[in-house]
Formats: C-alpha cells, structure tokens, sequence
C-alpha cells in the first residue's frame, strides 16, 4: 500500500497515511482540537537507480569504459538489406 503524505491546512501539521489506491483523504486534522481540512501534499517519487554505471552505459556521451556496446542481428541485417536496394 501506498504512503500518503497529508498537511492541515488550518494548523499546518503534516502526517503520513498508508492508504490504498483510491481511498478517500482524510475527513479532519487528526490533531487534537484542529479538525481543520486536509490536502495531499504531491511528493516526487522515490526512484532508486542501483548499479555501476547506469548514466554512462545508458545516457552517456560515448564515454564509459571505452568499450563498445555489441550490435544486434537485426540491426546489421536492415543495414545489409538497406544497403542491397539502393544498389
């Protein structure tokens, strides 16, 4: 289940809620005498990239390790097919 994040709008207290998708906010402040209305607050998503290298062997300039990434069949196969029409 998700975690929510929610914040008073009266007393500006902020609290985390695990809800389900498409459960409704919460009704009032769960602060003791608040009852003030309750808005989700948009938090971006937590992303983790694990592994060495993902920038550069993904989203890098040509740099890297030096090494360079192997060709697939079907690449080398529409350049010789390509290559044969416009012959």
């Amino acid at each position: 289940m998700p975690t929510y994040l929610y914040k008073c709008k009266k007393c500006s207290y902020q609290f985390e809620l695990r809800q389900p998708f498409g459960a409704a906010k919460p009704e009032a402040c769960p602060r003791d005498g608040c009852g003030g209305e309750v808005v989700k607050v948009l938090t971006p998503p937590a992303i983790v990239f694990k592994g060495p290298g993902f920038h550069v062997t993904d989203y890098g300039r040509g740099g890297g390790n030096g090494k360079s990434r192997p060709r697939s069949k079907d690449t080398e196969t529409e350049k010789a097919s390509t290559s044969a029409s416009e012959d």
